[in-house]
């Protein structure tokens, strides 16, 4: 589980120019998430934006928890 605290660390301590925090998943991952995010819909990937960091983090942790997480 270390390496998974460091990679969340690691994309939580950066923001894309809109100020959105970034996770790539796999497709079909988005459904179980709920809050203010937006979705982008990349073939057998999505991109998923969120501004909250709390957010960002919990969906980050069940991500990995499922194994939905792409690095």
């Amino acid at each position: 589980m270390p390496r998974d605290r460091k990679v969340i660390h690691e994309i939580l301590s950066r923001r894309d120019p809109e100020g959105y925090y970034v996770i790539v998943a796999k497709k079909g991952f988005e459904k179980y998430i709920s809050g203010n995010i937006r979705v982008i819909h990349l073939g057998d990937k999505v991109i998923i934006r969120t501004k909250s960091r709390r957010l960002a983090q919990k969906i980050l942790n069940d991500g990995f928890r499922k194994g939905l997480i792409i690095l």
